[in-house]
């Protein structure tokens, strides 16, 4: 790590930068989680492996964001809105579309040449689409790809989506427990399926995640979650707070504490933690909705991300360059806080402090 951190591609970026990533990757690090993907170094499944093409587009993002022009980092899309769960936080569960191939595959190519360095593709169920293959390797090369899906791969699947190049799957697991799980996830059998996946993408050699929505009951539960998953194989685990729903659903602020601590907890038995809650904070990125990334629907929309429900443009009839670029002049710096929950303060998070450089030098 201290190797990566001061390799010759980083120099431009400033020095207090690099000693606070260091310190984050060295708080957080766990390791029983493997820690690398096809021979090269990973530090979460969420960012490129190390050295590749995409990591360098990475390091590109952050000079760029240090100088004051932001790029499009992070861009997920919604490929369409089919879905055989009926999980009760989904966002597009009353809403129909799929995204035409040909408009994807442009936008992904002007992304990938403004700086995206991360595409997550998603739905609805992805996996429903049988171009995902070809868009999963239209994504890769100078970017990684990623899939997030409460659907079923199976062995055959895993082994096409690692070849096209996708680099890991999020697989949507509400609960340790069966009943609990299906009920959550509105499909009877949804539990098996899911660990059947985990197996399946395991044995593809990609990185396997899941993701949580975490209420106020499961928290009393998140220890045994995160136990049993790992001992399942996964290597990540994606831990979201209620957003939309019923209020009553609404994390309390020492919930949310909680949950911004688990991240940092080096316990041999998690897999690598990103928890939504702390990543907002000031402790770390912010919310860094149209700041470095967007979301884009179904339907072809543009948000700042998909809780965010704030249309700036739609791919079918507008450049995704002229878009972002409009987005971005909004949003200009990360918040500390939820923009979707309302709950952001007067003040910049601890990752652009120490990313942006200092004027006076």
């Amino acid at each position: 790590m201290l190797k990566l951190l001061f390799d010759r591609k980083l120099r431009k970026l400033p020095l207090r930068f690099k000693i606070f990533v260091l310190r984050y990757a060295l708080s957080t690090h766990n390791s029983k989680v493997p820690d690398r993907l096809d021979g090269k170094k990973v530090l979460s499944i969420h960012l490129p492996p190390y050295p590749s093409e995409a990591f360098d587009t990475f390091l590109k993002a952050q000079l760029k964001a240090s100088e004051g022009e932001p790029v499009p980092e992070i861009v997920n899309i919604s490929l369409t809105t089919e879905c055989k769960n009926d999980c009760w936080h989904c966002v597009t569960r009353n809403e129909e579309g799929v995204l035409e191939k040909e408009v994807l595959l442009s936008t992904i190519k002007r992304l990938k040449e403004l700086g995206t360095f991360q595409f997550l593709f998603t739905g609805g169920n992805p996996l429903l689409r049988d171009d995902l293959e070809e868009l999963v390797r239209a994504a890769s090369g100078s970017s990684i790809s990623l899939i997030s899906s409460p659907g079923f791969i199976s062995d055959e699947r895993a082994k096409s989506l690692k070849k096209a190049g996708c680099q890991g799957v999020f697989v949507g697991l509400e609960h340790h427990e069966k009943k609990k799980n299906d009920e959550l996830m509105g499909f009877d059998g949804a539990y098996e399926r899911s660990l059947k996946t985990i197996r399946n993408v395991k044995k593809a050699g990609m990185l396997t995640s899941t993701w949580v929505v975490v209420t106020s009951d499961m928290i009393e539960e998140l220890d045994d979650y995160l136990k049993f998953v790992r001992s399942k194989g996964v290597t990540d685990v994606a831990i979201f707070e209620p957003i939309i729903g019923p209020r009553d659903e609404i994390l309390e602020p020492y919930e949310r504490e909680y949950l911004m601590n688990v991240q940092k907890e080096k316990n041999p038995d998690y897999p690598r933690i990103i928890s939504g809650p702390f990543m907002d904070s000031s402790r770390f990125m912010g919310c860094t909705a149209g700041y470095n990334r967007m979301h884009i629907s179904a339907q072809g929309d543009v948000y700042p991300c998909d809780m965010l429900r704030e249309t700036w443009g739609n791919i079918y009839e507008q450049d995704i360059e002229k878009i972002w670029s409009e987005m971005n002049q909004e949003y200009s710096e990360p918040i500390c806080g939820c923009l979707a929950l309302d709950n952001t303060e007067e003040k910049l998070p601890a990752y652009f402090n120490k990313l942006i450089k200092d004027p006076e030098k």
